[in-house]
């Protein structure tokens, strides 16, 4: 009967820290998405600037510059609160173009394990997560 308790707790806590688990890996594939997100529309940025009102390609090359990058990710995650919600303070920590035609984002957030037991107890002030993620312009 001991044994048979043992055995119960023992399985009650790995399905506890798996659950937590995984609920990090999901909140680091959603910070991951909204990453790509931001760094697409960052990258759109050349496009609304690149081509004038008749369809004609604007002369000087693709303006994305660290500056636009860096506005337009900001912009994003400030426009799209839903996704951000769950977790503690996104932040950029990296929005810059390598070559003016690549949008290069990388994102910071701290998430909380749920199902929080003294297994898992050193972690419940949360978790960072860091994401990157890459666009480039057409």
């Amino acid at each position: 009967m001991v044994l048979s308790l043992g055995f119960g707790v023992l399985a009650l806590l790995l399905v506890l820290v798996v659950t937590a688990a995984t609920g990090v890996h999901l909140d680091r594939k959603r910070l991951l998405a909204l990453a790509d997100l931001a760094a697409l529309a960052a990258a759109d940025e050349a496009s609304t600037t690149y081509f004038s009102e008749e369809g004609a390609r604007a002369p000087g090359g693709v303006p994305l510059t660290d500056a636009t990058v860096r506005a337009a990710v900001e912009r994003y995650v400030a426009a799209h609160p839903e996704p951000a919600a769950r977790w503690d303070g996104v932040r950029v920590l990296e929005a810059s173009t390598p070559d003016g035609r690549s949008a290069v984002v990388r994102l910071g957030a701290v998430t909380r394990p749920p199902l929080v037991t003294w297994v898992i107890a050193p972690w419940s002030d949360g978790i960072e997560l860091v994401v990157d993620a890459n666009a480039r312009a057409s």
